[in-house]
Parts: C-alpha cells; sequence; structure tokens
C-alpha cells in the first residue's frame, strides 16, 4: 500500500471533472456513519475502478484501530495478510469529518472525506485533496 499515495496521485490527474464532483456534493459522511461504514469492513479498490490500483483493506475496530492490507489470506504461503498501519476518525460532523490512514515503515499518513450513501456493500469515493479515489465498501474481512 506504500504505492498508494504515488499510484493516487496520477489517478487523481486523470480522473474526470465528473467523478471529482463526488468529492464536492453533499453526500459527505459525518464521522459517526464513517465509524459504522468502516468498522470491521473491507475497502476494496478493483483496478477496473483505479486503474492500476488494487487494495483491500480490512479496517479493524469500531472507532479505529488497525489496518490489514488482505492480499491473498491470513495463511498464504507468499503474500500473507499484514497489519500495514491504523486508521481513525476525526471530527463530529458532515463539515468537519474525516478518516486518517497511517501507514507504518514510512508509509504516510493520509487524510480522506468519505462520501456516498454510507451503506456496506455500495461505492463510496475518498477524496483527498485534487484526488478521489472509488471503492467498495465489503462486509466484514477477506478478499474483495
Amino acid at each position: 500500500m506504500k504505492k498508494f499515495v504515488l499510484v493516487a496521485a496520477i489517478a487523481g490527474s486523470l480522473v474526470s471533472g465528473q467523478a471529482i464532483a463526488a468529492c464536492d456534493n453533499p453526500s459527505r459522511l459525518a464521522a459517526a456513519a464513517i465509524r459504522t461504514l468502516l468498522g470491521n469492513n473491507t475497502v476494496c479498490v478493483p483496478t477496473s475502478t483505479v486503474p492500476t490500483m488494487t487494495w483491500q483493506e480490512l479496517h479493524v475496530g469500531t472507532t479505529g484501530g488497525a489496518l490489514i492490507d488482505y492480499k491473498r489470506g491470513p495463511g498464504h504461503a507468499v503474500d500473507p495478510s499484514e497489519t500495514v498501519g491504523s486508521w481513525t476518525v476525526n471530527g463530529t460532523g458532515v463539515g468537519n469529518s474525516t478518516v486518517t490512514h497511517a501507514y507504518s515503515g514510512g508509509g504516510g499518513t493520509y487524510i480522506y472525506t468519505v462520501h456516498g450513501t454510507g451503506v456496506v456493500g455500495t461505492n463510496h469515493s475518498f477524496c483527498g485533496g485534487p484526488t478521489e479515489i472509488v471503492a467498495r465498501v465489503k462486509s466484514g474481512g477477506g478478499a474483495c
């Protein structure tokens, strides 16, 4: 996931004006909705959504906690799941709520507003600066 920022920046520069509009619309989620959406669920970004980017991160806990990159699963001999950092939700209301992903080992810290319905199983926009990442939130852990 350490490549995430570079790829996100490149992908963000390629995103159409229509996609960026999702980051400006009134569907921004408040802190409680972000916690409910992400807590103990997996955020999935398939290559069809953002070219050259695939990730599946389990957000452990309901108010923040470990961030686990599922990879090929906990028991896989070559590419097992691993904790890559942590996640927290900041703010309270719609206008000031964000989710922060802090990656271990120099991976950086990234802050996003979250936009969408707040319903697990649907796509949501994670917006950081000019970049929008569209991801599906999957119930529970496991592969996307």
